[in-house]
Parts: C-alpha cells; sequence; structure tokens
C-alpha cells in the first residue's frame, strides 16, 4: 500500500487511451471495450463494472464498511484537516457517516471466513485491500488491476495467520491512503483450550499478553488535502510524487498526544508492574521511521504476521512503509516512560518531524 510505486494508480486502464485533459472535454476515447463491463467514466478514465463475487459461502464474519470522505481532524495547533476513511456499517454515501480516522479495526480469528461488503453509492471508486491477506484475484481490492468499486461488492477472504494487519482503500492509493482510508485488522490465534480462560496469545503457541495497544503511525501533507479523489488518475501532475509533510499522528493523534479522535487512551496505555502489554505497530506513512522505546527493552515477536525465529530485545526499531512489528512490553519497575517515532525523509534521511505518545506503569 505505501510504497509511492507500489502499482501506481497513476495509469490508464487497459482498453482506454486518454489525452491527459483531466477534465470532461479531455475524455479519452474508448477503444476494444465492452460496454457492458463499463461502471462510469471519469473524466479521461473508465472504471469498469466489478463481477459478482465467485463462490460466495456462509460467512463465520462479516464487515460492512461505506465510505466516508468528510472527517475533522483538529490538530494542537488549531487547524483542521479533513480526512478521509471507512465508515463502520455501511453507511454514508460519501460525505458523512461518522468514520473515524484511523477507521475502525477489524478483528477475527484465524481460519474464519470473513466477508467485508464494501458500499460506495456514489459516482466515485474506492476499493478494500486487505493488507497481507492472500485471498483470490478478484477478493483483494487492488483497483485498476483487478477493478474499482462503484456501488458494491463483497470481499470473500479467510487469514491463515494470526497477527497485525490492516486494510486500506486501492483505489488512486497515493491519495487515499495518505487521506486516510486505512484501519487495523487484527487475526487473533484460535484459543487453546488447555490454556486458563482468558488467555490472550499473538500467536498460536506464542507469548501472552495481559492489554494491548494499536499505532498507526502516519505522516500528513495538508496540502493534498483539498484534492478531488481522483486527482492524477489521467495523467495530470497534481504533485502526489511530493511529500511534505507538516503533521505526525499515531492513531490520528498527533504530537502532544490529547487530541484523538479515538481517544489517547488506545495509544497511551497505563499498566501495572508485572502485566504484558502487546503493543501492535504499524508503518501507515510512506517515509521511514525510527521507533524509541523511552528506555524500555522490549521483545519483538513477529513482523507482518509471520513469527521471529528468535524473539528480539531492542530498545529502538527502524521500519518502512506497511511493515507491521507485534511488541511485548513488559516493564518490571514503575514510571512513564515517552515514546518517540521519528518520521525521516526516505531520500536525504531528514528527521521530518516526530509522534509521541506514552507508556505509564504502576
Amino acid at each position: 500500500m505505501f510504497n509511492l510505486l507500489e502499482k501506481s494508480m497513476n495509469r490508464p486502464f487497459m482498453g482506454m487511451r486518454g489525452d491527459g485533459g483531466g477534465g470532461a472535454g479531455g475524455a479519452g476515447a474508448l477503444v476494444c471495450a465492452n460496454p457492458a463491463t463499463i461502471g462510469f467514466r471519469q473524466a479521461c478514465y473508465v472504471y469498469p463494472n466489478n463481477p459478482a463475487t465467485p463462490g460466495l459461502v456462509t460467512p463465520d464474519v462479516v464487515f460492512n464498511r461505506g465510505i466516508d470522505m468528510n472527517i475533522p481532524l483538529t490538530m494542537d495547533d488549531g487547524n483542521t484537516i479533513n480526512m478521509w476513511g471507512f465508515s463502520d456499517g455501511g453507511g454514508g454515501g460519501g460525505m458523512g457517516g461518522g468514520a473515524t480516522f484511523p477507521s475502525a479495526p477489524m478483528r477475527l480469528f484465524e481460519g474464519q471466513i470473513a466477508h467485508t461488503v464494501l458500499n460506495v453509492g456514489m459516482m466515485m471508486a474506492h476499493t478494500v485491500h486487505h493488507h497481507g491477506i492472500e485471498p483470490s484475484w478478484e477478493n483483494d481490492g487492488v483497483g485498476h488491476i483487478s477493478f474499482d468499486v462503484t456501488n458494491q461488492y463483497t470481499y470473500q477472504w479467510r487469514p491463515a495467520h494470526a497477527g497485525t494487519y490492516f486494510y486500506h482503500c486501492h483505489t488512486n492509493t497515493v491519495l487515499h491512503a495518505e487521506m486516510g482510508m486505512y484501519g487495523g485488522l487484527i487475526v487473533d490465534p484460535v484459543p487453546d483450550p488447555n490454556d486458563p480462560p482468558g488467555t490472550q496469545r499473538v500467536f498460536a503457541g506464542g507469548p501472552t499478553y495481559d492489554a494491548e495497544a494499536i499505532w498507526a503511525v502516519d505522516e500528513i501533507d495538508s496540502s493534498w488535502h483539498n484534492l478531488p479523489w481522483d486527482a492524477g488518475t489521467c495523467g495530470a501532475d497534481v504533485g502526489l510524487n511530493v511529500l511534505n509533510p507538516d503533521y505526525f499522528v499515531i492513531t490520528g493523534v498527533d504530537a502532544s498526544g490529547d487530541t484523538a479522535i479515538n481517544g489517547p487512551a488506545v495509544i497511551a496505555p497505563v499498566i501495572n508492574v508485572g502485566q504484558r502489554l502487546l503493543v501492535r505497530y504499524i508503518c501507515a506513512g510512506y517515509h521511514p521511521q525510527h521507533v524509541r522505546f523511552g528506555g524500555l527493552n522490549v521483545e519483538l515477536v513477529q513482523s507482518d504476521a509471520r513469527p521471529l525465529p528468535e524473539s528480539v530485545m531492542v530498545t529502538e526499531l527502524e521500519a518502512v512503509s506497511a511493515e507491521r512489528y507485534d511488541i511485548i512490553v513488559a516493564p518490571t519497575q514503575p514510571g512513564e516512560h515517552l515514546i518517540e517515532i521519528d518520521i525521516k525523509h526516505w531520500i536525504t534521511g531528514a528527521v521530518l518531524g516526530t509522534a509521541r505518545t506514552r507508556i505509564t506503569v504502576v
């Protein structure tokens, strides 16, 4: 998702020739396309209708997601930035629906059959890509490569490995991801009948934990947040190759940690001495990140939802776009630990800004 070069959305769909005009008068000429497959034409781009989901079966869990492109996020300096996201429940229709930034997480057990029902309901296109899951191509949610959803589509998928994932829109990916169209995706292991009731494990047979926090660390370039949803898809240079972030957030919270849509407790946990905290870290931005754990010696147990051959004790961590780590924090002394995450320029390595949170041990 968050690699600027990954399956770029700034390319025309096969069977269509565009002149890059970008306006209604610059619509490209359609060649060799079946009219029955065309969903709608937006400027010079043709969005094909999505097919019926093949092989649908009765799911174990259903996630309904709509589109909300009006999520005001007020930062510490008083500025309000409009974010986009997925509403939980399938409503919204584009300009409202009570979504948060990041979007509501999905959670299920490994091996369960899941349906994600996406309702777009407007003359726009979006998708849901379950990042790190390996479904069939019809259910992978990579717009243009398969198809974009302009009305409704049911994604059918089944996670095979417990761990931390995320989901995001994969239409005009460079823009839509930066606008905030993502959320956590947590896959829990099937409970071991030999464990005491209430035992929580990172993966089957893996380490246990008592509390958890999701840290989706991201950078925001507010200059992008007045662009339309299809900016750049007709070949115009709208600046999506230059990301100059001016805000740095952890799960929607900026540097002070007190202006969260989702509430600071989500990312600034308070735990007791002897408890084990699972931090589910997602590098949700485009630029590399450097994490400093405030003097804590933490245990890396899993990377990208795969157990490490041996856990590793670290005090700092480097991550790049879309990486996820499952981290156990097991402090032995009370105290407050300032967590600092530097966002670094992807070419020069210069620190562009720092996102901060805390772990309090009592």
